[in-house]
Formats: structure tokens, sequence, C-alpha cells
């Protein structure tokens, strides 16, 4: 199996971190080949924009959709693109490990999905959405870590929407769309907030999670 984990962190030291390595151990153990796409680390631009193409359509209107379009009929993404392409295309499960900033990704993370899961490559074109989108057959999760405890996640806490109706644009809005078959979300609350005793558990329960569902 192969699996493409896309990390949002830019600190190595973080506990966010820690729970990619702690994926990366889990499949490479057990034989599987893993891919990180470490967003920081890279640098990845999160900007899209004409530098995303070799070429532009003879169109004398510039459209960014349009422009996917005609750069997936042509092969005309520039090499960074390729790349992450290419990675989905080879992937059975793909993980997005992040932080959740305001209720969402971090941006680095959002111009990543923007870039990558282009009109015409992931989705449109020949391509349906959900059940017949372009990555029918791959399974995909979100590994997600908070500032705040996970009280403040539950049905009226009186602060925040529960955690599952945060992540929903994201399970539903990106990766269903496109056609993953998208696991329960795995999120570790507070983790600023707690002891490293407490993180070393949370890590064990990563790996728990792990273990369910591979």
């Amino acid at each position: 199996m192969k699996i493409l984990i896309v990390h949002a962190h830019e600190n190595p030291d973080s506990f966010c971190t820690a729970l990619l390595e702690k994926a990366q151990k889990f499949f490479s153990d057990k034989g599987h080949h893993v891919v990180v796409s470490d967003l920081y680390k890279m640098p990845f631009n999160p900007i899209g924009g004409k530098h995303d193409f070799t070429q532009l359509s003879n169109s004398s209107y510039y459209k960014y959709a349009n422009e996917q379009l005609h750069a997936t009929n042509i092969g005309g993404f520039s090499d960074e693109l390729k790349k992450e392409m290419k990675h989905l295309e080879d992937i059975d499960t793909l993980i997005f490990n992040f932080p959740l900033w305001w209720f969402g990704m971090p941006a680095i993370l959002k111009g990543w999905v923007d870039r990558v899961l282009a009109y015409g490559f992931a989705y449109g074109g020949q391509y349906g959405m959900g059940p017949n989108g372009r990555f029918a057959g791959k399974k995909a999760f979100l590994n997600v870590t908070t500032g705040s405890p996970e009280s403040l996640y539950q049905e009226n806490n009186g602060h925040h929407r529960t955690i599952d109706n945060i992540l929903l644009n994201i399970n539903k809005g990106i990766l269903e769309l496109v056609g993953f078959e998208v696991l329960p979300s795995h999120v570790s609350f507070g983790v600023s907030r707690v002891s490293q005793e407490e993180r070393k558990k949370m890590l064990n329960k990563y790996e728990a999670y792990l273990n369910t569902y591979f």
C-alpha cells in the first residue's frame, strides 16, 4: 500500500509533527510505502496563478480554472504540481496532517488543495464527483490537532461548533467530492495544554486508530 501524508505544520518539534512521525513508522513497519509532502519544509507556494502552467491557452480572457483544464489536457502543469499530482495518482491512502486554525486548515494546506486538486485533473473534465470521482477506490482521512480542549467541541458547549461539523467542509466538500472514501477524522484535543505524559497517551491513541483502519 502507498500512503501520502500532506503535513502542514511549521515546527518540526510540534506535537503535530510527532503524529506525522508516528504514522510514518506505523506504515513503514508494516511494509507500506510512505510519501510525505512537508509543505513548510518544501516550501510549498500556496498561491495559485499563471506560474502553475508552462503555457496558457489561446483565450483572450485569463481564468484560473480554465487554465487548469487546459494544462490537464496538454500536460502543462509546473513541475511542482506535477510531482504532487503524481503522488495522488499512485497512492492508496491520503492523510491531511494539520493543526486546526480558525475552524479550518492552515493557508498552506488550503493552497495545496487549490493548486493540486485542479479542475480537469481532480474533478470536472472527464471526471465525475462523489462516488464517481477521480479518486474513487482510494481512502483519505484528517489527522488534526487543536489548541482548545475537547469539551469546547461538544454539542451545546456555548463556544464552538462540534469538531465533526467544523471538519465537514473538508471531508465532504473536498475529499468526498473528488471520490475518496473518507474515514472518521482523528483529532488530538488541547495538545498545547496537556502534560508530556498525556501527549504520549495521545500518540498511543493515534496508533490504535491506525490499527483499527489499517
